[in-house]
């Protein structure tokens, strides 16, 4: 009866309990007390938890300059991440749409554009959820890294002008946003809330 009670019992287990109660007052007796003593170990009201959430948040300092200015720091950044992601992808949709790069093949130039719609497509999202932000970093910061180093390369060698890698300047500019939008604290969402409404 235990076992049965445990769900541990197998069937003929069970069967042979069941023929046992019909005939044992004193067994019938056992299974009902400790039916009913599992039965108020399992369902009991849960023990009230007091809410310390407007006491925490009464004790967290305020930001030094004032939240607003916190809410102000966290904004500039996306609009700026938000303005080179555009003129990423304004930039890509040439390579991506018409094979169209100088010096390279229709099929490079379009595994090219879609390198930087993806990477524009990736700031777009950081720039609308900045929590993002952090995880987009790693990728941004080794594409950026390996563009400025085969851009030297090519200038210094003479194959490709100054002027032709200026495009680039616009994903370092992209990691750099990125990297202040992930370093910027975010605000919980009740703080954010008092934020905004203050």
């Amino acid at each position: 009866m235990s076992a049965r009670l445990d769900g541990e019992a197998s069937e003929l287990d069970a069967a042979a309990a069941d023929a046992h109660l019909v005939g044992c007052a004193e067994c019938r007796a056992f299974e009902g007390s400790a039916t009913a003593l599992l039965r108020s170990l399992r369902v009991r009201p849960a023990e009230p938890v007091p809410d310390l959430t407007a006491a925490i948040l009464a004790k967290v300092p305020a930001p030094s300059g004032g939240r607003g200015r916190v809410a102000t720091a966290r904004e500039w950044p996306r609009y700026a991440l938000f303005a080179v992601a555009l003129t990423q992808l304004l930039l890509a949709l040439p390579a991506l749409l018409l094979g169209h790069d100088p010096g390279t093949s229709a099929h490079v130039a379009r595994e090219l554009g879609s390198w930087d719609v993806a990477l524009g497509i990736g700031l777009l999202v950081a720039a609308w959820q900045p929590r993002r932000a952090a995880g987009l970093l790693p990728f941004a910061a080794a594409l950026a890294a390996a563009l400025a180093v085969t851009a030297a390369f090519d200038v210094a060698g003479g194959r490709v002008p100054i002027a032709g890698e200026a495009h680039h300047v616009l994903d370092v500019a992209g990691l750099a946003v990125l990297w202040v939008l992930a370093r910027t604290p975010t605000l919980p969402p009740r703080a954010r809330a008092r934020v905004t409404t203050a």
